[in-house]
């Protein structure tokens, strides 16, 4: 739990200064995050790798709300 917190605010602070310099474009994003989704739904659907399984959710999830994110941008 706690590294989930040290990370949830590691990629804030990334986003911020990402922000605050202009280097977010919704054109770079966009298509990252598409790419994150679909990693994620892999993930989901491969029978090999349990661990992989395991972590598919979180995947998914960071691609999600990163897409979504992204379609608010200029």
């Amino acid at each position: 739990m706690v590294l989930f917190f040290i990370s949830l605010g590691f990629y804030i602070a990334i986003g911020l200064i990402f922000w605050r310099f202009k280097i977010l474009k919704r054109k770079y994003l966009e298509p990252l995050f598409m790419w994150i989704m679909l990693c994620g739904i892999l993930a989901l659907c491969q029978p090999w790798l349990l661990s992989i399984y395991h972590w598919s959710y979180a995947i998914l999830i960071t691609g999600v709300a990163g897409y979504i994110f992204s379609i608010h941008l200029k």
